[in-house]
């Protein structure tokens, strides 16, 4: 949300009362995880975007992988060093 505000962590009752605000907030909204997402943006010049979808697509689980759930995803591999 505006201002770096997760909805999905502030109890609905202390949402705003502004029915446009609430439909702000669950335009986007989506379970389990309701707003809380991450957005990647690039700015350049004679970027290749089809290019940039391929191997960012290429990050995502399978259609299988999906299916397994967080248990599964839970046990992969992590490739990143272990933060200090």
């Amino acid at each position: 949300g505006p201002a770096g505000v997760f909805w999905k962590a502030i109890p609905e009752a202390d949402w705003p009362e502004d029915p446009e605000y609430r439909q702000f907030i669950m335009e986007k909204w989506q379970e389990p995880f309701g707003d809380m997402r991450q957005e990647l943006v690039f700015i350049g010049q004679n970027l290749d975007e089809a290019r940039m979808r391929e191997a960012l697509d290429g990050c995502l689980l399978s259609e299988a992988e999906l299916l397994e759930g967080m248990k599964v995803w839970q046990q992969l591999p992590d490739p990143f060093p272990a933060w200090e």
